[in-house]
């Protein structure tokens, strides 16, 4: 998972990330990969306009978003 998490952090990309806490509790996230710290990752929680930092051994899944254009999803232009 962390080769795969170095990819998308090397691209820049907004990825959607599930991920697992401390209490077993499973969540989806959309974060703007930031950087290791050990075995810490830190990231920017686009929702909650907030730096977050996540254990990698609870990351479970890490894909690349698929931004869309505004203009277009709402039929302008």
């Amino acid at each position: 998972m962390r080769q795969e998490v170095m990819r998308w952090m090397r691209n820049g990309r907004v990825v959607e990330m599930v991920y697992m806490d401390r209490n077993g509790v499973i969540s989806k996230r959309r974060v703007k990969l930031m950087k290791f710290q050990g075995d810490r990752l830190v990231a920017w929680d686009v929702k909650k306009q907030a730096r977050r930092t996540f254990c990698m051994d609870r990351v479970l899944a890490c894909l690349p978003t698929i931004e869309r254009d505004s203009k277009r999803e709402k039929g302008i232009g």
